[in-house]
């Protein structure tokens, strides 16, 4: 059989279906981003996508069976090849803002000429003459593909190329962690570095005749997949961290602005409750007062008792009131009249708009919307309108102090 089914098989199908999925995952990041993250996660994928398609090229030479097939897929393999070297440099200065731009347009300049010297040469740049091909045994029984042949006078070039790459990469490295970025130099500095470095330096050997292995340039790149997925994995949990404490953060800001707002409106509170309180206090005296009497008056008994009903109630609203703002958890979203809403926030800051000597006139739409919202919130944004309204009329004659609450639909 031409594709006998063995581990080196298994394992370049496995690291381009890792390669593919890596790509996908980062094309579907880079919809979520904009402007550098997403052109460096683009830039990524196609990366992952051109290691994979070298381990393709990779799997078919180990199969060659004549000095023609071999030829072919050693010029061709240049291909994906190019999109590795070409677009390495490139990645990192996007994603990681780090490594000098004059290395990264040096390396892709010599990688060009390299692609130029592999199109003109009838063997690629590798080999000036392939001599033949030979099956030879690997580990675990597994035969391959050998290629000999006459090295190219010109092969340094692409050696070159990779090497300016690599040399970009761990000065991109050394940068991140000069910034103090340890996390992100590892990911560019011992995996991005080690995969370059491995392909470029098992490939030389290979061609060289040094070692008789096949061609493992995709293998290579399992390092980059350890790495980004844990940088990956990092960002989520870092992104999850930062949602938490935003939330916190909100909550003690929702707090703290209640809080001040009371604090504030402290001495019409306290206005608000002692006025019902005292009332409450002077009709209990003139109920007693009238039940003292030789001939009481039950009537004027039931209008004292009457009046002592009222102000607690209007005592009692107050006190939900403050109770409701200074309650503490999470936003509640619920339907709401919005009259009701704002009568009860004018209920509770009369006092203080009357110590001021603002004349209140309210008009409120027959309608009566109903709105969905948190209701402490949507209070202290009325509390908060009325303040600043309070606030305005500060220089303004005690006269001439109106302030209209109006509601409407539109």
């Amino acid at each position: 059989m031409f594709y006998d089914f063995s581990w080196l098989t298994v394992l370049w199908a496995s690291v381009a279906a890792i390669l593919v999925t890596l790509a996908a995952i980062n094309l579907a990041i880079a919809v979520q981003q904009h402007g550098s993250p997403a052109r460096g996660h683009v830039l990524f994928a196609g990366i992952a996508v051109a290691a994979a398609a070298s381990g393709g090229f990779e799997l078919l030479l180990s199969h060659s069976r004549t000095v023609e097939v071999s030829a072919t897929l050693l010029r061709w393999v240049h291909l994906p090849m190019s999109g590795i070297i070409l677009a390495i440099p490139w990645f990192v200065l996007l994603m990681f803002h780090a490594g000098r731009r004059w290395l990264a347009v040096a390396s892709n300049s010599v990688w060009i000429v390299a692609l130029g010297i592999n199109a003109l040469s009838p063997y690629s740049r590798l080999y000036e003459r392939i001599t033949g091909v030979e099956r030879v045994p690997g580990f675990g029984g597994v035969e391959f593909t050998w290629v000999t042949g006459t090295a190219h006078p010109l092969r340094w070039v692409g050696q070159v190329a990779v090497l300016l790459t690599l040399a970009f990469v761990v000065d991109a490295a050394v940068s991140l962690w000069k910034r103090g970025e340890t996390r992100r130099s590892a990911v560019v500095g011992g995996c991005l570095a080690t995969s370059v470095a491995v392909g470029l330096f098992h490939s030389a050997l290979v061609t060289a005749g040094v070692i008789r292995t096949p061609y493992f340039i995709s293998v290579a790149f399992l390092f980059i997949v350890g790495g980004m997925a844990y940088e990956l994995v990092s960002d989520a949990v870092r992104v999850g961290k930062l949602e938490q404490k935003v939330e916190v953060q909100e909550a003690e800001v929702a707090h703290l602005s209640r809080q001040s707002m009371l604090r504030e409106m402290s001495g019409g509170v306290a206005h608000e409750l002692s006025q019902p309180l005292t009332a409450i206090l002077n009709n209990a005296e003139a109920a007693l007062s009238f039940l003292d009497r030789d001939s009481p008056d039950l009537g004027e008994v039931r209008g004292a008792l009457e009046d002592i009903a009222d102000q607690d109630r209007h005592a009692t609203e107050v006190a939900r009131g403050l109770a409701r703002l200074l309650r503490e958890g999470e936003c509640r979203s619920e339907r709401l009249t919005l009259n009701d809403l704002v009568e009860e926030v004018l209920e509770l800051a009369r006092g203080d708009l009357d110590r001021q000597g603002i004349d209140v006139e309210t008009h409120l739409t027959a309608e009566g919307p109903v709105i969905m919202g948190d209701r402490v919130l949507l209070s202290l944004v009325v509390l908060n309108l009325l303040r600043n309204s309070a606030e305005a009329m500060a220089e303004v004659d005690p006269s001439e102090r109106h302030l209209r609450v109006t509601t409407m639909v539109r």
